[in-house]
Formats: structure tokens, sequence, C-alpha cells
């Protein structure tokens, strides 16, 4: 089937090449799947100084990596081994205070528990290289904005904190859940999480993160790659990445959850009037959010021509992985520009190559 629709994606090809060529990224690539298969992949640009994006360039995936992390830690409730209701203090009982007793891995994984963005000193701490243990320590006195549930702010210390939820649960690192109940089962060979040494040739240089050019780069130093945060620290070919959305498509041959998992991970578990907002640079309105992925409607920085039922998560590297069950539709998309840069043409990629992929596998024939 590929041979035959591939043609069709030939303007979403053209857009990426056109990005580069303008200079808007250094690299990017894309990857289609319709009704379970891949069907078409392209690479534009230099991933890295002298080095042509292809594919084997594995992409730091910033924010996408939360799901990962929202797939790991719902294998563990279909184990039995934590519930989405229960109170994270059960686990770890010196969090308590200023109402964390009433936050639940739920919250964690919709952004409603109250907690704040990341810490207030964040750049200085990746500068002084702080081991992932003591930047989530921080949070444990930090005030919440919020009492837990009543709104939504989107949170790295959230998935941070499913994390390390997970990791005392179970007596495992977190890597290494991840890697046990996810990445092997689903097949996901070209995905690293940590980035180790012996991939840091083959990782895309990203442009404009905190701690650029220093040893806590975020995205781009020994330390950053290594450092193997819930909310940050995965990184893929862009094929893995689709492989990865697979896992969750309607057409998917491959599952690491059931469908009852899957389902709670990609439709709203909020209630879908939760105000607050993704990002603090957009506007504040009712949110609708899985226990993982963004539900269609919480934001514009998704794709204009997704269906309601479609589901998805972007990543402030420059990527995005969208599904949409009603087409039996996945996109993933990557680059190596920072959103830092510029958050209104970085959305302005993002959604267009959603958009025209779509359009193009949805388009009636005339003949």
């Amino acid at each position: 089937m590929a041979t035959d629709v591939t043609h069709k994606l030939q303007q979403t090809f053209d857009l990426i090449d056109s990005f580069v060529a303008r200079g808007e990224v250094a690299a990017a690539a894309v990857a289609v799947a319709w009704r379970g298969e891949p069907i078409g992949e392209h690479h534009a640009g230099k991933a890295r100084p002298d080095v042509p994006a292809s594919a084997t360039t594995l992409w730091p995936l910033a924010s996408i990596s939360k799901v990962y992390t929202a797939a790991a830690v719902m294998a563990l409730v279909e184990r039995g081994v934590v519930t989405l209701s229960m109170p994270i203090s059960i686990v770890l009982p010196e969090f308590t205070g200023d109402g964390r007793e009433a936050i639940t891995l739920r919250h964690l994984l919709t952004h409603t528990s109250g907690m704040i963005y990341e810490s207030p000193e964040m750049e200085q701490r990746l500068l002084n290289e702080t081991p992932l243990d003591e930047l989530v320590d921080e949070v444990y006195s930090l005030p919440l904005q919020f009492t837990p549930g009543t709104q939504h702010a989107y949170s790295d210390y959230n998935y941070a904190m499913a994390g390390r939820v997970a990791e005392v649960a179970t007596g495992q690192s977190f890597p290494e859940l991840v890697r046990d109940l996810v990445l092997t089962p689903g097949g996901l060979h070209d995905t690293y999480f940590p980035s180790t040494p012996e991939i840091f040739a083959r990782l895309a240089q990203v442009a404009g993160p905190l701690g650029e050019g220093t040893s806590g780069d975020m995205y781009n130093s020994a330390y950053g790659l290594g450092l193997a945060h819930p909310a940050f620290g995965v990184s893929a070919t862009v094929a893995d990445l689709l492989r990865f959305g697979l896992l969750f498509a309607p057409s998917g041959s491959t599952r690491v959850l059931s469908e009852a998992g899957v389902r709670v991970m990609t439709t709203d578990q909020t209630g879908g009037n939760t105000p607050g907002s993704f990002s603090p640079d957009l506007p504040a309105r009712d949110v609708a959010w899985g226990a993982g992925f963004a539900v269609k409607g919480d934001s514009a920085t998704s794709g204009d021509l997704l269906s309601p039922a479609s589901f998805g998560h972007g990543g402030a590297t420059g990527c995005t992985l969208q599904i949409d069950p009603l087409e039996d539709i996945v996109i993933a998309y990557v680059s190596n520009k920072h959103a830092r840069t510029g958050r209104p043409p970085f959305t302005r990629r993002q959604v267009s190559v959603v958009n025209t992929a779509l359009a193009a596998l949805t388009r009636r024939s005339t003949s």
C-alpha cells in the first residue's frame, strides 16, 4: 500500500524542504502511517553541522517523552501496582503539606495537580548539572498554584513525580521500567531513554534550548542527554516515533497496553471543563486531557484538520505526534529548533505539516 499512496504526501515533503531552504530550521523529518501501516518518510537538512538528516538520525523528543512515561505508568496500573485515583502520598509519605495529600496519579498525568511548570531556577539548575533526584526534590517545598483537580496547568514536575512514584512502587529505575514496559514490547529498538554516549553522534543538534552551548545544555550536552527526565528525556528516530504512535492507533498491529488502557490515555480524563492553559504563553481556556495525551480541542498547537477524536503531544524541540483515530492516520514530525526561538513560527510549522498530510490522505479522488 505504501508505494501506492506515498505520492500523496509530496506536498508535505516539499513543505519540510521549504522550512530548511528558508533557514527556518536546520533539519526536519516526517513519517506518516495510514490504516496501521507506515506509508512515507522524508528527511531534510543537516541534523548536525555537516551531518545530513537521515533515517538513522535520533531526535530529542522533549515533552513527547511524557507520553512514554504515561504509558509506563499505565502499564503499572494494568498490573495492579498503582491506581490512577491513588494519592501519591501513599507511595511517597513525605510528599505532604499545602494540599499535596490530595494529589493523585490521575492529577499528575492530566496536569491538574497544581504544581508549577518547573523550577524557577531551571536554567541555573542545568548549568550546575543538578542530578535528577535533586531537581525533583525541589517541588516538595514549592507551593501549589491551586487545589488539585480544580484547574489545569501543564507541568514537567507532574511527570517527574509520576516517574518517582513508579520507581518507589516497583523498586526499579524508571528508565528500566520504560524499557521493559514500553520500548521492548513495543518493538521500539531505535528509541533511547536516556541517550547514552555511544549514540551521541546520531543525535540532532537542537538550536535554542536552556543552557545552550554549555555543559548543562538541556538537549545537546552529555549531562542533559543523560538526565533521563521523565518529562523530556526520550530520543528516537522519526520512524520509531511513528511506531510509538501506532501503539495507540486503531489499526496498529502492536499494543503494549490493553484497549482499556489505551482509551484512558487517549480520551478526556478531566471532565473537559478544567480551566487552564497548555502553556503559560497561551490564553487560558477549558482544557481536556487524557492520562498522557492532549485531546483535540485543547489548543491550536496540534492541527486544524484533526477530528474531535484525535489526540497527540508536542515537544519544545520542534516535534509533534498526532493520531487521528477517525481517519486512522498517525503523523510524526521532528525538527531541531526549540520553541524558545519563537513560538508563532514554531507552532505554524508543526500545524502546517499535520494539516497537509491530513488533507492529502482524506482528499477524495477526482478520477
